[in-house]
């Protein structure tokens, strides 16, 4: 005789017991408790501060508790604990006083939570598959979450004649709610905080919907996420973002195909040898000269990112091994270095240039760190081209690559509010190949 069907209620029961997980849960309680300690210094005394770092170092201390480990290795290992351990002090340090309140030490303990938000992620999502599915729904779900505020508190820009008059309809309840961000988002800052996802999704949904056996409630979430994060991103008119997004999945695109992942090789070399031997100063100046520089990403011409990326390699070269202080090349860039195009009295916000911006911050180790921690998530995310695992491999490379170009003409900096994205994002990376069936005592401690 068949079986009974079950009831609703044992349904739910049994997808609770799969996807429950108590020291899991407990350290997302944590950090969920501390977040607004962190994210917001300014209204919580030293001692609060403080008792809020101890309770997320008292995470680690149930971790090993409960799961026998302080954290999962991750290929990054070295490089994410210099970055945090070394140059994330000597960035405070080298700070100006006035600037180290304003700037430097608020975003250095938004470093700190997203620091402890990594190895949460990292060490759990390795685990087992479910939790790995669980973060990746929490990923999406944030994203939402943040297109949907968006949409309500975003200072918009009219680039493209038909989308401004319907933005201009949509009320604005949330502006001026946020701290340093009175006057609303940056529609940049929120493309790009947006691409930090929306690859991935759609990876997962075209994989879902190509899949006739696969039932519909497995991608239908994701293609719901994507349609909504890819209306809002279109409505940011960030063209560095859109560039991003085209060329990641142009990417994920051609590297189904062996003739495709050759082509990309050969575009990739073409592209070093162009900046290799193209005069720079010429073209430097053909672009300055040029007539319709306007606009073409964000509210500054691109005369005037040139001058920010020129007077950033000058920082670079002036403290090329301290930097100039977490965040404080904004204010110090019109002391040492002052502008020409750009008004004395508009702030520029950060480099334009998210490479750039990390040495400025962090120096030139600094950004030596950052890069070994994008090749070795790149090296990890090759490592899973199989057939069971390429929808993730596409999707995670199309997001290093959206990223990467649009942080050649604009930075989610390190220390943001929303860059919390961009750990989650290197933290499943990492923990995809351990759950997988890779790991094993050595790659926990």
């Amino acid at each position: 005789m068949p079986a009974p069907a079950q009831s609703p209620i044992a349904n739910l029961r049994s997808l609770l017991s799969h996807y429950w997980d108590t020291p899991f849960f407990v350290e997302l309680l944590l950090l969920i408790l501390t977040a607004p300690v962190l994210y917001f210094p300014g209204r919580f005394q030293a001692q609060e501060i403080a008792f809020a770092i101890g309770i997320l170092a008292a995470g680690w201390l149930w971790r090993r508790l409960t799961i026998g480990v302080w954290f999962r290795r991750t290929p990054a290992d070295w490089s994410i604990f210099f970055l945090f351990a070394v140059m994330l002090p000597v960035s405070v340090w080298a700070a100006p006083e006035p600037l180290r309140e304003q700037y430097a030490i608020p975003r250095a303990l938004i470093l700190v939570w997203n620091f402890f938000l990594f190895w949460t992620i990292v060490s759990h999502a390795s685990r087992r598959r479910e939790l790995f599915h669980l973060c990746v729904a929490g990923f999406g779900g944030i994203g939402v979450g943040i297109a949907v505020a968006a949409l309500f508190g975003t200072q918009w820009t009219n680039k493209f004649p038909v989308i401004g008059p319907l933005l201009d309809k949509l009320p604005k309840p949330l502006l001026g709610v946020f701290v340093g961000a009175e006057d609303g988002f940056s529609p940049n800052q929120l493309a790009g905080t947006l691409l930090y996802i929306l690859p991935l999704l759609i990876a997962l949904t075209v994989y879902g919907v190509s899949r006739k056996r696969t039932a519909w409630i497995s991608w239908l979430p994701a293609g719901l996420a994507a349609g909504i994060i890819g209306l809002v991103l279109l409505l940011s008119q960030s063209r560095g973002a859109l560039l991003g997004l085209a060329v990641g999945l142009g990417c994920m695109l051609l590297i189904n195909w062996r003739w495709g992942r050759w082509l990309l090789l050969a575009g990739s070399l073409a592209a070093l040898i162009g900046l290799a031997v193209v005069p720079l100063d010429s073209l430097s100046s053909s672009l300055e000269t040029a007539e319709n520089v306007q606009e073409v990403a964000g509210s500054l011409t691109l005369e005037g990112r040139i001058e920010i990326w020129s007077r950033a390699l000058y920082g670079i070269q002036d403290f090329s091994f301290t930097g100039m202080g977490l965040g404080s090349f904004r204010r110090i860039v019109n002391l040492l270095y002052p502008l020409f195009t750009i008004a004395p009295d508009y702030d520029i916000a950060h480099a334009h240039n998210f490479f750039l911006q990390m040495a400025l911050d962090f120096g030139i180790p600094g950004l030596i760190a950052l890069l070994v921690l994008y090749m070795m998530a790149g090296a990890a995310t090759a490592s899973l081209w199989k057939k069971s695992d390429r929808v993730w491999a596409i999707g995670l490379l199309g997001v290093l690559v959206a990223q990467t170009v649009y942080s050649m003409a604009d930075a989610v900096a390190l220390g943001s509010k929303v860059n919390f994205l961009f750990w989650w994002l290197f933290a499943l990376i990492f923990a995809l190949g351990r759950v997988r069936g890779e790991s094993s005592t050595s790659t926990a401690v």
